[in-house]
């Protein structure tokens, strides 16, 4: 059977800018590369709407080698809007698109090698003694997430240019020294400065080392004792405590093996697809896993 493809029509305009919600003016490109990595991860075609996409956010690229956030003014001109909200992840993500997309970098344009040249020196920058990434430069601040987000990016820098595989191996073991606490078998969130107990970050941030493909460490919580306790609100899509519905922790669930799980939040998201809680990140994660279940049911699973 073929596969399918993302299907973005809501999201992506005619010059290749993709916004954050359907109805909405901004463009963040975090969200726009996160979905097209999560919508490649779940066996979607995103090749389409990536190099239309990538054609259009790469001559914004800054001097720093990030990428802001834009709105598009009256004059139907794309303006800076804001910094990214964080550079580490935001050029980890570019170079993992380019990758995927692309695959070694012979294959790309010369712009382009010269973007994720640009992006990756820049990135690595941003590394701190302690072996983590900061989230942009001048900053004194590393976080979990955005760190399994550069671990995943240096290993495809590792696995498509032969470069980043030492770093990648240093930066697993950085992680789980700097942000795991043994006393109370929890991921911290940052290097200092915990946030208040909440879903987002405390609660999520507990899955992004499983669905970065990390090695756990001993006393890690399963996924079922997860579940029952700080990520209820995420397995049963409470509004009252959830700021969006976040499709993403599907990926580490699938990871455990458990279609079942992702069914469920598939099924209970779904009231919410296109409101003020769905982004485009959820859109294709939820195609994704559309089409999953789909495959599932024709071949009698």
């Amino acid at each position: 059977m073929a596969e399918a493809s993302l299907d973005l029509q809501r999201y992506q305009l005619e010059d290749g800018a993709i916004h954050l919600q359907h109805e909405g003016g901004v463009v963040d490109p975090y969200f726009a590369m996160k979905a097209l990595l999560a919508a490649d991860e779940l066996g979607l075609d995103m090749r389409p709407v990536a190099t239309a996409w990538i054609a259009w956010l790469q001559p914004r690229q800054e001097t720093n080698g990030s990428f802001p956030r834009f709105i598009r003014g009256k004059n139907g001109e794309w303006r800076r809007f804001a910094n990214a909200d964080a550079d580490d992840s935001t050029m980890a993500l570019w170079l993992s698109l380019l990758y995927r997309v692309y695959g070694a970098p012979e294959n790309m344009s010369l712009n382009l090698q010269q973007s994720l040249r640009k992006a990756r020196k820049a990135l690595l920058r941003l590394r701190a003694a302690s072996g983590v990434f900061y989230y942009a430069r001048g900053a004194d601040l590393g976080y979990l997430m955005d760190n399994t987000e550069v671990l995943e990016a240096l290993r495809d820098d590792c696995r498509y240019a032969g470069l980043g595989c030492q770093q990648a191996d240093q930066l697993e073991r950085a992680v789980v020294r700097v942000f795991w606490n043994s006393h109370r078998h929890a991921w911290r969130t940052a290097t200092h400065g915990e946030p208040a107990a909440a879903f987002y970050p405390r609660s999520a941030a507990q899955l992004f080392p499983l669905m970065a493909g990390m090695r756990l460490p001993s006393g890690q919580p399963g996924l079922d004792e997860w579940l029952s306790a700080e990520g209820r609100p995420w397995l049963m899509q409470d509004e009252k405590k959830l700021d969006f519905a976040w499709g993403l922790l599907t990926l580490a669930v699938l990871k455990n093996q458990r279609d079942d799980v992702a069914r469920q939040w598939w099924e209970r998201a779904a009231p919410s697809r296109l409101g003020r809680r769905w982004n485009v990140l959820e859109e294709a994660i939820f195609q994704g896993l559309e089409q999953r279940f789909s495959l599932e049911e024709q071949e009698g699973k």
